[in-house]
C-alpha cells in the first residue's frame, strides 16, 4: 500500500508520504491527509485519473492494484492502457502509432480478459482490433519503404526538366515570346524581299536578313514545341492511375482511420 500511494496526492497532485503507523497518506504539498481505505473503488480511480497527467508510473500502479480486484472495470482497464503507453488521452494512441513509441504489449491485457465479466469482453474485442490494425499498419509501412526504395532505383535521373530552350519559361512567356518573333519574323522577311538581289553588297544584306528569318523561326518553333509538351504534361497526371507507391499510402491512410473509429468506440465505453 506505501508503494503503490506515494506518488500523487488527488485533491493537487502533490507526493503523498506514508505513516503506517496511523495508516494515513499525507501531501506534502497541500497538507492533506487520506487513510488507506480513500483509496478504494471511485475514490482509487479519481487517483488513478490523476496521475495520469503527472506520473504515468503511479498511474500503472493504481490501474493495476485497482484491477486486481476488479477486472471488469472498463475505465480502470482503459486507464492501464493509456499509462502503459505513457498517452494522457485514448486519441493520444494514434500519433504513438505513427511515430513508433506504441507498446503493442502494453496493450494486451489477456491477464484481465480471462477473469473479466461477460458484458465487458466487447472491450477486449476492440483493443485487439486495435493490435490487428497495429501489425497491418507496420506491415503496410514496411512495404512502402520498400517500394520508396525501388521507385527510387528505377526512376532515370533528370537533371533538366524537358531539356529544351524554354524548359523553364512560362505559359505567359512562351505566348510573349511566339507572338514578338512571329512579328520580328515578317519585318525581316519584308526587309529580305525588299533588299532584292541587286549587287554584292545588297545580297550579302539578304543572305543576313535570311539567317536571321531561319532563327527567329527557330525560337518560334521551340516556344510553339514548349507549350505544347507543357499542355501535355498537365493533363497526364489526371489520367494516370495511382501507383504502387500511392496505392499504399491510401491503405495507410485507411487503416489510421480505423483505428480511429475504434478508440472512439472504447471511448464510449468507458
Amino acid at each position: 500500500m506505501s508503494k503503490l500511494f506515494s506518488y500523487v496526492c488527488p485533491s493537487c497532485g502533490g507526493h503523498l508520504d506514508t505513516d503506517d503507523s496511523r495508516k494515513l497518506m499525507i501531501c506534502r504539498s497541500c497538507g492533506n491527509t487520506y487513510d488507506y481505505d480513500y483509496f478504494s473503488g471511485e475514490n482509487l480511480l479519481k487517483a488513478a485519473d490523476k496521475a495520469l497527467a503527472h506520473n504515468f508510473s503511479a498511474a500503472k500502479d493504481m490501474y493495476s492494484f485497482m484491477l486486481d480486484k476488479e477486472p471488469s472495470n472498463v475505465k480502470a482497464l482503459t486507464g492501464l492502457l493509456l499509462a502503459n503507453n505513457d498517452a494522457g488521452r485514448l486519441y493520444d494512441i494514434t500519433q504513438k502509432i505513427k511515430d513508433g513509441t506504441f507498446s503493442a504489449a502494453g496493450f494486451d491485457l489477456v491477464k484481465y480478459k480471462d477473469t473479466a465479466d461477460p458484458e465487458v469482453l466487447a472491450f477486449f474485442e476492440k483493443t485487439d482490433r486495435i493490435l490487428a490494425l497495429y501489425k497491418e499498419y507496420i506491415a503496410l509501412k514496411k512495404d512502402l519503404k520498400r517500394l520508396e526504395a525501388e521507385k527510387k532505383d528505377s526512376e532515370p535521373e533528370v537533371s533538366e526538366p524537358g531539356g529544351g530552350l524554354f524548359s523553364y519559361a512560362s505559359e505567359k512567356t512562351l505566348k510573349t515570346t511566339v507572338v514578338v518573333a512571329s512579328a520580328v519574323f515578317v519585318i525581316l522577311l519584308t526587309a529580305a524581299i525588299l533588299s532584292g538581289f541587286n549587287g554584292p553588297a545588297q545580297a550579302l544584306s539578304t543572305a543576313v536578313l535570311v539567317i536571321a528569318m531561319i532563327v527567329t523561326g527557330i525560337i518560334i518553333l521551340a516556344a510553339l514545341i514548349q507549350l505544347r509538351d507543357n499542355k501535355k504534361a498537365a493533363e497526364e497526371p489526371a489520367a494516370q492511375e495511382p501507383d504502387e507507391t500511392e496505392k499504399n499510402r491510401l491503405e495507410i491512410e485507411r487503416v489510421i482511420g480505423e483505428i480511429n473509429d475504434v478508440l472512439k468506440e472504447i471511448s464510449s465505453l468507458s
